[in-house]
């Protein structure tokens, strides 16, 4: 915040990457939170809490800046409902090196894979449900990901036998590249970079809106509702059923991010950004 303050007085020009949504999440109003009370008075709790950044702070950055760069359609309408212009949004979705990740050769059972780290707010507990309800003949679920304790109930109430615990790994894309579809219903993202990475390796993908923009629902793979549990199983049941259907939009997919989201389109966007937002201040 004290750069951006410093940049606007000396007339420079100023960008600041959003990497989720707006701090308020695109509410309209918002209500404001009485102070918790302190729960430990020690001098590092103290000194943690003065690291801690408020909310003030993170909406004071968004109005100093010039131009806001937003990864998705999503995260940019958090931002116009709290009445920010569209000339000071900026689209800037992620990248993906298409030679790391590539098509593989399809297993010959139906494998979804859930890549990311095994949290809450990225769906993996609707993920288990949906895939403990159907018990789908001759299929397999990978996880691949960080396990985090609030994943472990979920594993234990929701547990099938052909659940894969890979964990975390430095090379998803051999991982991806084996697997039928990707399985992904976040409940909050900017622009989730594991979405890029799929549909590089030709992978269908059920997802979410709040997961960023590069599935198309019925094109590249299937777009649901956060936390509807039906509609994750009745997409898994469906691909499950239908092989044709992960073909097409297995190579839809891959069409998708090597015409529009290789980091050379990153790179030509950001300059893009860059020069806009100097011509915004002379």
């Amino acid at each position: 915040m004290r750069s951006l303050e410093v940049a606007k007085r000396l007339g420079i020009a100023s960008v600041v990457e959003i990497p989720t949504w707006h701090r308020d999440g695109g509410k309209e109003k918002v209500v404001p939170k009485a102070a918790a009370p302190p729960q430990n008075n020690s001098s590092f709790e103290k000194w943690k809490n003065r690291l801690l950044l408020q909310r003030k702070r993170f909406i004071n950055e968004y109005d100093l800046a010039d131009l806001l760069l937003v990864l998705s359609e999503k995260a940019a309408k958090t931002f116009r409902v709290r009445g920010f212009p569209e000339e000071k949004l900026f689209y800037l979705p992620r990248g993906v090196d298409v030679e790391r990740f590539k098509p593989g050769k399809r297993p010959e059972k139906f494998r979804a894979i859930f890549a990311g780290a095994l949290i809450k707010r990225k769906g993996i507990q609707h993920v288990l449900e949906a895939w403990y309800r159907l018990n789908l003949p001759d299929s397999e679920l990978w996880l691949v990901g960080f396990v985090h304790e609030e994943a472990k109930p979920y594993l234990k109430q929701f547990w099938r036998d052909n659940i894969r615990i890979v964990g975390f790994v430095r090379d998803p894309e051999n991982y991806l590249n084996q697997s039928s579809i990707h399985v992904f219903p976040s409940q909050w993202e900017g622009s989730a970079k594991v979405t890029y990475e799929a549909a590089a390796c030709a992978l269908p993908q059920i997802t979410t809106q709040e997961a960023g923009d590069v599935v198309r629902d019925g094109i590249e793979g299937m777009i649901v509702q956060p936390g509807n549990v039906d509609a994750i199983a009745a997409a898994l049941e469906h691909l499950h059923d239908h092989p044709e259907i992960i073909e097409q939009m297995g190579t839809a997919s891959r069409r998708r991010v090597v015409e529009n989201f290789t980091w050379d389109h990153f790179r030509t966007r950001l300059l893009d950004a860059y020069a806009t937002a100097m011509r915004m201040v002379r």
